[in-house]
């Protein structure tokens, strides 16, 4: 459920009604309190309860989109991406830093030479969890 949007607010709404409603009959059953003394004990639990709520939705609530090995990533994926060799290529294979991340790259066939650690490259393609990478122009 995404915060704020009319979903959360009817259970923020809900919660509401079910805590002081709640409180204002066990209150007024059960003790020999004032009615203001009762209705402002009531708000209270409205108070507590309904930021206990929010914050569990907050917790609870998926507010990234994942992507799965594999998956197609969003425009502002990889494809643009410009990384670091930190491992040299061996057989057109190595390893690249990209973001703070290390990836596992395969050098694309269209790119001739020895990608070498501290080379920049650039991200051509990903095939899984495998980086398809070329000599960067920078």
């Amino acid at each position: 459920m995404r915060p704020y949007s009319r979903l959360w607010w009817a259970s923020i709404l809900l919660s509401s009604v079910a805590t002081g409603g709640a409180s204002f009959a066990l209150l007024s059953l059960f003790t020999e309190l004032p009615l203001a003394t009762i209705a402002k004990i009531s708000v209270a639990l409205i108070f507590a309860g309904d930021v206990v709520l929010a914050l569990i939705m907050q917790a609870v609530s998926p507010t990234h989109v994942k992507l799965g090995p594999g998956e197609r990533w969003h425009v502002a994926e990889l494809p643009t991406e410009t990384g670091t060799v930190i491992a040299d290529f061996r057989d057109r294979q190595g390893r690249v830093s990209i973001r703070g991340e290390s990836w596992v790259a395969r050098q694309t066939s269209g790119c001739d030479g020895v990608l070498a650690a501290g080379d920049l490259v650039s991200v051509v393609d990903r095939e899984g969890l495998t980086l398809i990478v070329a000599a960067s122009d920078q």
